[in-house]
């Protein structure tokens, strides 16, 4: 496998990775399972993933990678290494590599997320914001001459950008997403109900039910958890419009940051944007309404990216394939000299 490029999303919630020519090979939960005295992982993706909360004694489940940024580096190094070795199998070529990182992440985050893939065996490692990747994803043309409003609405951030001529012309993110709604539901059942409930369980509430406007028709769910005073097994029915009562004051702030942002775009870049439509990626972007909540507050239509949750997965696939004009905008390739490995 000479020559063995990859693309990977290397999200708080999940992890895929891409390659040229075969499109997404993985695609997993971003959990591992390892034991707490060697630190040495058993379990990467979704077996982990279904561990969690399960875990026996000596092992620990995490999500090595926290709202865009590395926080653990060594789980970190072991997760990356064990799919990209599923990937590549016993190749002796270290691929390259273009992975998605935070628009808000700083220097020593990127440095750290650089490290951690030319550790786990990547040759090199150009970073990409998420914002473009997932417009790439979405089939945005890189010259396109006009600008485009994506807004990607990921795991640990949303990270909203305009993009005009393959470069980022605003860019700005938040640390409310994916994650934040799980614990806001879970606060919401321990408050509300007295169940003490799971990340799982939030989550399958979110996907199941969970909606960013009033619905006309409301839904309902059993959710089962423990009961906080007595501590045994307990159960509650909960309302889709319960979950979004819950959500609003988070959906209320993500879609008044990007009124905000939008509003101090130039003239000529709102007049693109006005003529066509705000794009949504993301792996929340499936919840239900979320593109009427953004279209009522910009005024705009707004359109969800198919697959919008594998965009920025595919946009890595095909900045790896448009990496000469990308180089005119300063992404480079870095390896094992540019970066201090741990």
């Amino acid at each position: 496998m000479f020559g063995y490029d990859l693309g990977i999303d290397l999200g708080s919630s999940s992890i895929v990775i891409s390659v040229p020519g075969k499109g997404v090979v993985v695609d997993e939960p971003s959990y591992v399972a390892y034991d707490t005295q060697t630190e040495k992982i058993i379990y990467a993706g979704r077996r982990a993933y279904y561990l969690e909360g399960r875990e026996p004694a000596g092992i620990a489940v995490i999500r090595p990678i926290v709202n865009g940024a590395v926080a653990n580096y060594s789980i970190a190094q072991q997760m990356v290494r064990f799919f990209i070795d599923k990937v590549i199998g016993k190749s002796l070529f270290k691929p390259r590599v273009v992975a998605s990182v935070s628009a808000i992440s700083t220097d020593l985050e990127r440095r750290t997320l650089v490290s951690v893939l030319i550790s786990a065996g990547a040759r090199s490692v150009c970073l990409v914001e998420e914002p473009l990747c997932a417009a790439l994803g979405a089939d945005v043309d890189l010259l396109y001459p006009k600008g485009v409003f994506v807004i990607d609405i990921g795991g640990g951030t949303t990270d909203m950008a305009i993009i005009s001529q393959g470069s980022l012309n605003q860019i700005e993110a938040l640390r409310i997403a994916g994650n934040r709604f799980d614990e806001e539901i879970m606060r919401y059942m321990r408050d509300k109900y007295g169940i003490l409930i799971g990340r799982r369980t939030a989550e399958d509430v979110k996907i199941s039910i969970g909606c960013a406007v009033e619905r006309k028709e409301d839904v309902a769910l059993q959710v089962r958890g423990r009961n906080y005073l007595s501590g045994m097994p307990g159960a509650a029915e909960i309302t889709g419009n319960e979950v979004y009562f819950c959500l609003k004051p988070l959906f209320t702030e993500i879609a008044e940051a990007a009124k905000a942002f939008f509003e101090r775009t130039t003239p000529q870049l709102m007049a693109d944007i006005s003529s066509s439509a705000v794009i949504l990626t993301g792996g929340s972007s499936s919840i239900y309404g979320i593109d009427q909540l953004f279209s009522e507050t910009l005024g705009l239509d707004v359109t969800i990216a198919p697959r919008a949750d594998l965009c920025v997965s595919k946009g890595t696939m095909v900045a790896l394939n448009k990496m000469h004009i990308l180089d005119q905008y300063g992404y480079r390739f870095k390896t094992k000299q540019d970066v201090r490995i741990r």
